[in-house]
């Protein structure tokens, strides 16, 4: 497994960071990362590395970078967490075998689960885009009679789902049962549709 590590920056002074380390930019290099990846948001400044000990390296830098100019920030370091799709601290030991892994993910799935049914919104949901508004109808009106909570706009459905596998589950069959030429793809909810759905009955058994 390849392992990705992060160094933040969080400052309000993301310009005179940026500049503070390009003024370093020689001495960031190592024989392992040669080069680092760095970008920026309003209050942010992330450096990428692909080792522990190319990320320590950098994290030292900024922080000399913001002593040397008084710039007030805290730096940080977190490493990629592929499992949990998080940075996380880089202490955490990521799981090791493939049992392990298993572990990990039936117990991320599980937690996916319960906080879709305290919060009365899917964590997941599968996006059709189905040639046309009629198809598009009675796709929704089919699985609402299933009881599995949809989304509808115009071509476009958005279908509740638990957790990942529930979702990728889901996907699955209707990619085989949505109409020809529909694109079907599985994807975290980040949308806030489903807040207007309160409230529908929940989402066991969904892929089946």
């Amino acid at each position: 497994m390849h392992d990705e590590f992060r160094v933040q920056v969080h400052t309000k002074s993301t310009g005179a960071v940026i500049g503070a380390l390009k003024d370093q930019e020689s001495t960031m290099s190592t024989s392992s990362s040669p080069r680092l990846a760095i970008t920026h948001g309003h209050e942010d400044v992330f450096l990428y590395a692909d080792s522990l000990q190319a990320a320590e390296h950098a994290r030292d830098i900024a922080n000399r970078a913001l002593q040397d100019r008084g710039i007030v920030g805290q730096v940080a370091v977190s490493r990629w967490h592929p499992l949990e799709d998080r940075w996380e601290d880089p202490s955490k030991p990521l799981p090791a075998t493939e049992a392990e892994r298993k572990a990990e993910h039936a117990r991320l799935e599980q937690l996916e689960t319960e906080e879709s049914e305290q919060l009365g919104e899917p964590e997941w949901e599968v996006y059709i885009t189905v040639p046309t508004h009629y198809d598009a109808r009675a796709l929704a009106e089919r699985l609402r009679g299933e009881g599995i909570p949809v989304n509808q706009r115009w071509r476009h459905l958005l279908v509740g789902a638990n957790d990942e596998d529930d979702a990728a589950a889901l996907a699955k069959r209707l990619q085989v049962e949505a109409p020809t030429g529909s694109e079907v793809h599985a994807q975290g909810n980040g949308l806030p549709y489903w807040r207007m759905l309160h409230p529908y009955a929940y989402l066991g058994g969904m892929a089946n």
